[in-house]
């Protein structure tokens, strides 16, 4: 349905101030995208990791998100003034498609109200490469000034909110297509694969977490011929799981075995 990115490619790479944007990117990113899923919605997450300049980052972009099968494509950012400040600055939405405009004035003004923040609604812009070089119709998220004290303040006190409010929002732009989430879940049944003891539980996800550490494993795994590489490109995907980590771990540790 929809293509989500960062628009950097890690920290230090964007914007910076009283936060740093290429770093922020991606842990909003990361959340909007389980927060969609949660709500039934079928999303391609891309995280660039492998760019080494702005050029190189934004030919990654345009051409994953080109590669994806969906109908909006949206790039996260941070915005910057020329100085830093104390006041409030506030939200935006660019756009290049004119029969977006009034999906990107709501977008930011969703933001401006789930955050606190001001906003400056919906900006046509013809000179940025990603909107020019995605094929379908696609907006840019500038969800506040990094350079604004009052704007980061507001932006980490209520960043859950704006979560939830940019992934409504986004919703709505299919309003036939997404499945209700049920009002009153269903207790689910003991699973025979769930790990029994929550304290190692705790610990293997405390280990999925550190994702610079899982990715490395994985591309050991990948480089031994333990499992195939689409499992990589699952999880700078943001589509593997927990469970599956444990087997392609298990799948690693056999390998290693029996190579010794």
């Amino acid at each position: 349905m929809l293509t989500i990115s960062a628009g950097h490619y890690g920290k230090r790479t964007g914007a910076s101030g009283y936060m740093d944007e290429g770093e922020e990117t991606v842990s909003l990113v990361q959340g909007l995208g389980k927060k969609l899923q949660q709500k039934g919605v079928q999303v391609n997450v891309i995280i660039d990791k492998q760019s080494k300049n702005q050029q190189q980052n934004l030919a990654y972009l345009v051409k994953q998100h080109n590669a994806t099968q969906r109908e909006l494509d949206v790039s996260i950012h941070f915005n910057s003034a020329p100085t830093q400040q104390k006041e409030g600055i506030g939200t935006e939405v660019l756009y290049v498609n004119p029969s977006i405009s009034s999906f990107a004035q709501k977008m930011s003004s969703e933001i401006a109200k789930a955050g606190k923040l001001k906003d400056r609604g919906a900006k046509q812009r013809t000179n940025l490469v990603f909107l020019n070089g995605t094929t379908k119709k696609a907006i840019i998220i500038e969800v506040c000034f990094v350079n604004s004290e009052q704007d980061v303040k507001l932006y980490r006190s209520n960043k859950n909110q704006i979560i939830e409010a940019i992934a409504e929002t986004l919703i709505s732009y299919f309003p036939n297509t997404v499945t209700p989430t049920p009002a009153a879940p269903v207790k689910p049944t003991p699973d025979p694969q769930t790990i029994t003891s929550k304290a190692l539980q705790q610990k293997v996800e405390t280990i999925f977490n550190d994702k610079e550490a899982v990715r490395k494993q994985l591309k050991q795994g990948v480089q031994m011929g333990a499992f195939q590489p689409l499992w990589l490109e699952n999880f700078d995907r943001g589509k593997l799981t927990l469970y599956d980590y444990i087997a392609l771990t298990t799948l690693q540790f056999k390998k290693n075995n029996s190579n010794m």
